[in-house]
């Protein structure tokens, strides 16, 4: 038996899965396209508003069914009435066919059958365009026919076309895409309005075919069969001067919400003039005419010039080598400071930024296994990405008449994050101001630091049909399916904002500020330079003014009282100075004590379960104990800063120690830890020892994540350590993943990290730099390997 539906699965598929008139408009323009109209007309033209309709319908209603005469009616009034509420802005045709429908009725009954058609008459959507056109026969098999796959079957057909070129070493232009593959679009028009004529013709064809889908029966009535809807095309002769025509008009009335200018501007500016990628070119949305009341409305276009005046530009482009491995390339460029970095993201490395989301509070439930989305990054496909930064802050203070005229209204039409484009054309709502697709504005609200919000931000995102095939679109338009490929994506745009962009932001910030010292000194010279002059001037006030004396020595005392703050003030600032350094010591010991505290919860249960399980033994307890001996005495080790004294210390006794620490992990994991002398001699230095473990700890703590979270785990791992006292330096390397040329300095910053939130901060390896250089050493990356990645860290001793 065959699946039979109601009428109304077809409004659900249309006026309810539509969630706004502009999406509505944007479908039926999009089949504009699709059909290789070069030009679509817009005209909307309203003469009675569908509110002021709603209520005038809604009083005679009532009238009608509730009185059995309608001798209390007076119908001249209510015919004032309605001519009252005909738009003043209407064009005079409009008006027109408006009153021309209406007439002059006398009863209630024939005021709201007139109301009704004159409604219908008045108000009107017309989208045209100068397409293919449908012939009769397309009318009837296609344009009726709900979920038709042609336009999937020509897609899928173009992207088969390409792979096959470029198979054979060759495809000069990609092939126009369609921009509709559901076959549903069409019925975005009930959207609009309930009643909707068709008119189109091929070109060469002697008759413009038509065809009246009137959708209201469905609406009155739940129950009807959409079998029951008898939809039958028609044709009209036309004229000579038309055979040569082509294209389609929809003619949409029965119009279901209010149209106002204010309406109208709203979608031209955030829809409209957004449709086609603007960034691409100024004349992207010149295709579309739209008339409002019989007068043309201009589609603006993106202003480059205000773009000149964004602080910061981010771009980004994910891709594959030849060999088909993904990767990633970051450049920001700080216009502001004339600073500018460039991220090549790949590998073990590219994988780790998006085993988890980019947010440091762990979930209570994972929803998504991390590999899995890691793995989705191979079929992902390539796209591009850039962004334009606008410190509004900043522009208000040195630019206000700037940001006021152009910067302000720029960004409220503009900002909001990133508009998405597929083949050139948006994907909605990516872009909008409700849309916080990538969670950007909470993290920004919770951001200690630098707001790096989506109003500040204007920018694109560009993908593909025949690059990125598994991002579908949503039936509601809302967006992309879920997936684990849409699941990479985030997590990649999301690390590239959050975890390089906005650290490098924040650290050009920090390093472009004048030291502390400067501003001390600066200040000290001002006051005591006006404290002088202040000093002088009241004292000569004083011989010219002998009674004033008493109010002279009030202000010479208010003078003292600021100089003996500003003193306070310096002490302050030294002392707050010398606690910035406590806090550095403390984080360093708190990242190891981390991983210590994780050691000591998994010793202590192993023990307890060896314990209820009834078959321990002598020799386990003593096994357990040792562990927790060795974790427990590097804890005493890591003694609060202020009580670690310089001393003379073997280094590789210390190595030696941590080697010791961390030799169940290394067994747990099957990593080999080579430990060994270039001399046979002593490398003995004045240093503080807890903090050369907290150095090479944190060297430790990136090799084990690395070499545990490889892709390919063929070669065995395995840490070299290597102690050289002829030179005085210490080599720690790996064979892990490595790190590229670029990033050799950038890894010392703060917050720079390609490992997930939960598992890096980004601040190891600028403390262990800190803390080396406090103990005379220095940390740094040498000798690449063949492969061109660095792998090997020296500490070199002054």
């Amino acid at each position: 038996m065959a699946i039979n539906f109601k009428a109304r699965v077809l409004l659900e598929l249309g006026a309810e899965l539509i969630s706004s008139d502009a999406v509505a408009i944007y479908e039926l323009v999009k089949n504009a396209l699709d059909a290789g109209s070069k030009r679509v007309e817009i005209d909307i033209n309203i003469a009675l508003q569908y509110s002021a309709y709603s209520q005038l319908e809604e009083s005679l209603s009532y009238l009608i069914n509730n009185e059995e005469n309608d001798s209390g009616f007076d119908v001249g009034k209510f015919n004032t009435l309605v001519e009252s509420c005909i738009e003043n802005d209407a064009c005079e045709e409009v008006k027109s066919r408006f009153i021309c429908a209406y007439g002059v009725p006398s009863s209630a009954v024939e005021a709201l059958h007139n109301l009704r058609a004159a409604f219908c008459e008045g108000g009107t959507i017309v989208i045209r365009d100068q397409g293919a056109g449908m012939s009769l026969k397309a009318l009837n098999s296609c344009y009726l026919t709900v979920g038709t796959p042609g336009r999937l079957l020509e897609k899928n057909a173009l992207i088969q076309q390409v792979d096959q070129a470029d198979l054979k070493g060759g495809q000069k232009q990609p092939p126009k895409i369609p921009l509709g593959e559901k076959g549903i679009g069409r019925l975005s028009a009930m959207r609009l309005g309930h009643l909707i004529n068709v008119k189109s013709k091929v070109s060469g064809e002697k008759s413009w075919n038509w065809l009246q889908l009137d959708w209201r029966p469905a609406f009155l009535d739940p129950n009807l069969d959409a079998a029951e809807l008898d939809f039958e095309p028609y044709q009209q002769w036309c004229s000579e001067e038309e055979e040569g025509e082509s294209g389609t008009s929809i003619f949409i009335s029965d119009l279901q919400s209010d149209w106002s200018s204010e309406k109208v501007d709203g979608i031209i500016n955030n829809d409209l003039a957004k449709l086609a990628d603007p960034f691409k070119s100024v004349l992207a949305n010149k295709f579309i005419a739209l008339r409002f009341q019989g007068k043309p409305r201009k589609i603006p276009h993106l202003d480059q010039e205000p773009l000149s005046v964004a602080d910061a530009i981010c771009r980004a482009r994910f891709d594959y080598d030849e060999k088909g491995n993904p990767q990633l390339l970051v450049n920001v460029n700080y216009k502001r400071y004339a600073r500018e970095r460039t991220d090549h993201i790949s590998g073990d490395h590219l994988r780790a930024t998006v085993r988890e989301e980019a947010t440091t509070k762990k979930k209570k439930l994972q929803l998504i296994d991390g590999e899995v989305v890691a793995k989705a990054l191979r079929d992902l496909g390539p796209w591009e990405m850039e962004f334009h930064w606008f410190n509004r802050g900043k522009i208000m203070r040195d630019h206000n008449d700037l940001y006021n005229r152009s910067i302000k209204p720029f960004l409220k039409q503009w900002g909001g994050g990133f508009l998405v484009y597929r083949d050139g054309y948006r994907v909605y709502p990516y872009g909008e101001r409700s849309d916080d697709w990538l969670d950007l504005d909470r993290n920004a609200l919770a951001a200690s630091a630098y707001k790096l919000n989506r109003a500040q931000m204007v920018g694109y995102l560009r993908i593909s049909s025949i690059d990125n095939p598994k991002l579908y679109d949503q039936t509601n338009r809302e967006g992309f399916r879920d997936s684990y490929d849409k699941e990479a994506l985030i997590r990649l745009l999301r690390y590239v904002i959050l975890c390089v962009c906005r650290p490098f932001l924040e650290l050009v910030e920090r390093e472009s500020n004048p030291p502390v010292e400067e501003v001390v000194a600066a200040v000290e010279e001002k006051i005591t330079g006006s404290k002088q002059k202040a000093i002088a001037s009241l004292k000569e006030i004083k011989g010219r003014v002998p009674q004033e004396a008493k109010s002279l020595e009030v202000v010479m005392h208010h003078l003292e009282e600021v100089s003996e703050a500003w003193e306070r003030a310096k002490v302050r600032i030294t002392s707050f100075e010398e606690e910035l350094d406590q806090f550095m010591h403390l984080a360093g010991v708190g990242l190891m004590i981390e991983f210590i505290a994780h050691e000591l919860t998994r010793v202590t249960q192993d023990t307890l379960r060896s314990v209820s399980s009834g078959k321990v033994s002598l020799d386990v307890v003593e096994a357990q104990l040792k562990t927790l001996e060795k974790r427990v005495r590097i804890l005493d080790e890591l003694s609060i800063p202020g009580r670690q004294r310089k001393a003379d210390h073997d280094i590789y006794s210390i190595a030696e120690m941590l080697v010791e620490f961390h030799s169940s992990k290394c067994q747990r994991h099957n990593i080999e830890v080579v430990l060994r002398k270039t001399a046979k001699s002593k490398l003995s230095r004045r240093v503080e020892k807890g903090q050369i473990l907290q150095i090479l700890d944190n060297l430790f703590s990136n090799s084990f994540y690395w070499l545990v979270n490889r892709y390919d785990q063929r070669e065995p791992a395995k840490i070299v350590i290597e102690v050289d006292s002829s030179d005085q330096k210490v080599y720690f390397s790996d064979n892990g993943p490595g790190i590229s040329e670029e990033r050799v300095e950038s890894i010392f910053d703060q917050f720079v990290t390609t490992k997930p939130p939960r598992e890096g901060r980004g601040l190891g390896l600028y403390i262990a730099r800190r803390l080396a250089e406090e103990n005379d050493a220095s940390l740094e990356l040498v000798q690449p390997d063949e492969d061109g990645m660095y792998r090997k860290f020296v500490i070199s001793f002054n």
